[in-house]
């Protein structure tokens, strides 16, 4: 069967993919080819990387009691912006969290893989701010095609591009390697069927985690930024003709947001039981 699977950012949302994956998987389907953007370059990541959807079902049960211990402020960072603001010089704090233990994190898991090491089709993309570009990821320029303002890359390590595809603009610090300056990959390509299929697979099961936009709680930074975002990944993706086989829009649990921890069981139920829906005509369209 040739299926592959586009995974979209949305924070801890993202963790709906882990049901679908589990869903096919009971059904004994299989995905070839796997592009994840953001949230969904870390369940895509490293289920690329040879992680059972078992498995990342447990990382994801102990993540929602303990996935704050991730998230390791920038405490210098805030102290120097305050005076830098107030002088008027440049702010040269990156983003309100340095990323160095989720890093971490994923190449403990992902030990220490390249990209160009993985055996299945796998597309992650971030952004290079300095350019403008999105760098797609991938294990192999086998196939690929090329895409206006995508360069696309095989020599990087998994975790980094994980990271990199992850970096919220303004909550999490940028990667910053090879003269690039990388963030969230969700800014060009939230659900990344076009670059799944410039990648030479030609069938995509897309899941796509964004929200019914709400107004937001309250009006702080994180708040403005994340719903900001929201609204501009919504407006591109309504204009933009994707391709996909088959959408998935998994009902996730209303509070569930950039950073709720605590929803992401629920998230991951929800992606299960849509999917699990939809076996038959997943098995009807992709000819399993």
């Amino acid at each position: 069967m040739d299926l592959g699977i586009a995974l979209a950012g949305g924070g801890t949302r993202g963790a709906a993919h882990v049901g679908v994956l589990l869903a096919l998987h009971e059904a004994g389907l299989y995905p070839s080819a796997v592009a994840g953007a953001s949230a969904g370059s870390i369940v895509g990541g490293l289920y690329a990387a040879g992680i059972s959807p078992e498995r990342l079902k447990h990382i994801l049960l102990s993540l929602s009691r303990s996935g704050r211990e991730l998230i390791d402020p920038d405490i210098m960072g805030l102290l120097r912006a305050l005076p830098q603001l107030l002088t008027g010089r440049p702010v040269t704090m990156q983003g309100l969290v340095k990323g160095d233990r989720l890093e971490r994190f994923l190449c403990s898991l992902t030990g220490g893989k390249a990209m160009h090491d993985l055996t299945m089709r796998t597309v992650i993309p971030a952004v290079n701010i300095r350019t403008g570009e999105t760098i797609a990821y991938t294990n192999t320029l086998s196939g690929v095609r090329p895409v206006r303002r995508v360069r696309w890359s095989t020599e990087f390590p998994l975790c980094r591009a994980i990271r990199a595809s992850a970096a919220f603009p303004a909550v999490f610090r940028p990667v910053t390697q090879d003269g690039c300056c990388l963030v969230d990959g969700g800014l060009t390509d939230n659900l990344p069927v076009n670059l799944l299929l410039a990648a030479g697979v030609p069938q995509v099961l897309a899941v796509d985690v964004s929200e019914d936009y709400e107004p937001p709680e309250n009006e702080g930074v994180i708040e403005v930024i994340s719903h900001s975002l929201t609204i501009l990944t919504t407006r591109m993706k309504e204009s933009m003709a994707r391709g996909e086989t088959l959408l998935l829009h998994p009902r996730l649990p209303e509070k569930a947001g950039l950073l709720t921890f605590r929803e992401m069981a629920g998230c991951m139920e929800a992606g299960y039981e849509q999917t699990k829906e939809q076996i038959p005509l997943i098995r009807a369209l992709f000819g399993a």
